[in-house]
């Protein structure tokens, strides 16, 4: 992947003062109060915390800068950062794949905004750094995420029962990818 210091952010999205841009130290407030909400940790892998603190976003915005093979990004308004973005680039025989992870605060459920960044770090993937394949896993509860990849065109290609455990429960996990 590129270096990531060089990529041309923000990029605006569909939807009137929001972007994706890198993340910045300043996002650390902001970040803690839109992820520290139980119902974002219930559809995230356990590293993600819960409660998700001031220390935890800046945990997460240091990592961004160090991650080698990963783009991670918030998704913003002009007055703050709503959530985050994130695409791992794989290495050796699929160079040409990313796996994307987000999470939006509550407050911005349903209004096209986690679409729209979907489509813009997509779109990108596919047109600057070359993948031909973008997948998400999702918790097969998560109907909102789901829909949000359906809407960019994401296609179901796997159903794995009881493939992850949260909560002291097993939950059924899916595979949404996109490919040129």
């Amino acid at each position: 992947m590129e270096n990531k210091n060089n990529i041309d952010f923000p990029i605006s999205l569909q939807k009137d003062g929001y972007s994706i841009r890198h993340l910045q130290i300043n996002d650390t407030e902001s970040l803690a109060k839109n992820g520290n909400d139980k119902e974002i940790w219930l559809n995230m892998r356990n590293e993600f915390p819960y409660p998700f603190t001031s220390t935890d976003a800046e945990i997460l915005i240091t990592r961004a800068r160090e991650e080698a093979n990963t783009l991670v990004v918030a998704i913003a308004n002009e007055q703050e950062a709503v959530g985050v973005i994130s695409l791992l680039i794989h290495n050796d025989i699929r160079c040409h794949s990313g796996v994307l992870s987000y999470w939006i605060g509550r407050e911005f459920w349903g209004q096209g905004i986690g679409t729209n960044a979907i489509n813009a770090l997509t779109k990108y993937a596919f047109s600057t750094l070359g993948l031909i394949r973008v997948y998400a896993k999702v918790f097969s509860t998560n109907i909102g995420s789901i829909r949000a990849l359906e809407k960019n065109g994401f296609h179901k290609e796997g159903h794995f029962k009881k493939g992850v455990f949260k909560e002291g429960k097993f939950i059924d996990q899916v595979l949404y990818a996109k490919v040129i």
